[in-house]
C-alpha cells in the first residue's frame, strides 16, 4: 500500500450488533458498498487490531481502524515553501505558517513541514553552534498550529530558549490573539468561555453518540481548565468576525470553545461537521472540491517580554489572501 492515513472509530451502544459492512456504510456514507467490502477483505480495516469478515457483528466499545490509500500530502497550499520569517534573533525565530502546511511530521505527513523548513533555514548557524560544543542548539517548536490554521509559530533555537519560553507560558505571560470567522451572528460584543477541555470520555475515539474521530476534543467536566476571551469585530448576515485570545493552551482550544457555544469556525472539518473530516481522511489526507480549502482561523499576534533581553516583543502576521477571499465570499 502506498503511504496514507488511518483513523480509528469506537462503536457506540446504539450501533452495537450491526454487521461490520452496515457499520461502515453508516460511518462512511461517501464509500460505496463495493469499496467497503474491498477494504475489509483486503485487510485495510481491522477490528480491535485484527482482520475480520464482512459478516462479523460489532459490539459496543469495539475499535475499527481504517487505512486510507493515498500519497503523503505535500502538494497542498504552502507545503514545501521556504519559511516566511517574521522575527529572528539568537534565541527565537517566528514564522508565518500558511494554511495547509503541517507544523511537524506526523502520520502520513513526513515531509515539507514547518519545523523541517525552519531547520533548513537555520542549518548553517545550528551546525556552527554544535561545532562549538553547544549540544542544545537544535531548533524546536515552542508552539504549534493546526494544519489548516495560518499565522505565527514560534521556534526556539536552543533547549535553554525553549525552557525559558515554557516558563513564561506557565506564568501566563505570553499573549496570543487569533482572528476568527465563526458561523452565526454572536449576540454579545465580548465575553469569556471558561470551560474544561479534554478527550471525549470513554477513550480517544469514543463518543456519547455517533462515531467521533480520535483527535476531536470536547468541553467536559473531566477536561483541563481552559479559558478563551473573545471580542467581536463585525457581523455579517450569517457569520461573525472576532478576535479570540486563549489564556490557556489546550489542543484545538479556540475551535472547541467557539463550537461549544454554537459558533464553530467557518470551514472547520471537525467541529462543524465531522463527516467532512472523515471524507478528508478517505481522500488520503487531501482536500477535494467538496471540502472547504481551510478554516478561517489565523494566529495574527504574539507578544511577550523577552526572557533574555527583557525587550517587549510583539510579532504580527498579516491576514493571508486565502482568508480574505473566503471571508469576502461570505458577504
Amino acid at each position: 500500500m502506498t503511504a496514507g492515513c488511518s483513523t480509528t472509530l469506537r462503536v457506540p451502544a446504539e450501533r452495537a450488533g450491526l454487521r461490520a459492512e452496515a457499520f461502515f456504510s453508516l460511518s462512511f456514507p461517501f464509500l460505496s458498498r463495493t469499496r467497503i467490502r474491498q477494504k475489509i477483505q483486503q485487510g485495510e480495516a481491522t477490528l480491535n487490531g485484527r482482520r475480520f469478515a464482512t459478516s462479523a457483528r460489532v459490539r459496543e466499545g469495539d475499535e475499527i481502524t481504517v487505512a486510507w490509500r493515498g500519497p503523503a500530502p505535500g502538494g497542498d497550499a504552502g507545503a514545501g515553501s521556504p519559511p516566511t520569517i517574521l522575527f529572528e534573533d539568537a534565541w527565537f525565530v517566528a514564522v508565518d505558517k500558511p494554511a495547509g502546511q503541517a507544523s511537524h511530521p506526523s502520520g502520513a505527513i513526513q515531509e515539507a513541514t514547518l519545523i523541517q523548513e525552519v531547520r533548513r533555514h537555520l542549518r548553517p548557524a545550528t551546525e556552527l553552534l554544535m561545532a562549538g560544543g553547544d549540544r542544545e542548539a537544535w531548533p524546536t517548536l515552542a508552539g504549534r498550529l493546526d494544519r489548516f490554521t495560518s499565522g505565527i509559530v514560534l521556534v526556539a533555537r536552543t533547549g535553554t530558549a525553549l525552557a525559558a519560553l515554557q516558563r513564561l507560558r506557565h506564568e501566563g505571560l505570553v499573549e496570543r490573539r487569533y482572528l476568527a470567522v465563526v458561523e452565526g451572528r454572536m449576540i454579545d460584543d465580548a465575553g469569556t468561555i471558561d470551560a474544561r477541555i479534554g478527550p471525549i470520555p470513554g477513550g480517544p475515539a469514543a463518543g456519547n453518540s455517533g462515531n467521533v474521530v480520535g483527535i476531536r476534543m470536547v468541553v467536559t467536566p473531566e477536561g483541563l481548565p481552559s479559558r478563551t476571551d473573545y471580542r467581536v469585530l463585525g457581523r455579517g448576515l450569517s457569520h461573525t468576525v472576532l478576535h479570540a485570545m486563549p489564556r490557556t493552551g489546550r489542543q484545538h482550544q479556540v475551535r472547541v470553545h467557539l463550537a461549544s457555544i454554537g459558533h464553530p469556525v467557518v470551514g472547520d472539518l471537525i467541529y462543524r461537521d465531522e463527516s467532512l473530516f472523515l471524507r478528508y481522511w478517505a481522500n488520503g489526507c487531501r482536500l477535494d472540491e467538496s471540502l472547504p480549502p481551510r478554516h478561517l482561523l489565523h494566529a495574527e499576534r504574539l507578544a511577550f517580554d523577552h526572557p533574555f533581553t527583557g525587550a517587549n516583543i510583539v510579532i504580527e502576521a498579516p491576514v493571508p489572501a486565502d482568508f480574505t477571499a473566503m471571508l469576502a465570499a461570505l458577504a
